[in-house]
């Protein structure tokens, strides 16, 4: 079995170093554990030999499709990515006065000074 410390410890210090704790990740947790609703996750297939980057929607359901890389550094970017749209996303939605996916300070502190201006 493929040891990740060295790969989760890389991807935990980017999103830390990007301000990104507040969302909800996995990183290379088993596909079945820790699913929560709009999370993004990246795992290692120990089958296929492949990581596994993919997002998902309420009732912890599958957006999209999954993507598989050959290597850690294209997955993490991948990953990263996927993050950083999340946000973008979240603020888009905030801008609007739509409800965001799930409270989180990277956009509710957006939502709070849109409120003021009203």
């Amino acid at each position: 079995m493929k040891s990740l410390d060295k790969e989760t410890m890389k991807i935990n210090e980017k999103i830390k170093e990007l301000g990104l704790q507040a969302l909800r990740v996995s990183v290379f947790n088993a596909p079945e554990e820790q699913r929560v609703e709009y999370q993004t996750r990246i795992e290692f297939d120990e089958a296929n030999k492949k990581y596994q980057v993919y997002s998902l929607a309420d009732r912890a359901s599958i957006i999209g499709k999954i993507k598989e890389f050959s290597d850690f550094e294209s997955a993490q970017d991948d990953f990263l990515k996927k993050l950083k749209l999340t946000v973008e996303y979240n603020k888009l939605r905030v801008s609007r006065n739509e409800p965001p996916e799930y409270p989180c300070p990277l956009w509710d502190n957006d939502r709070e000074e849109w409120t003021k201006k009203l």
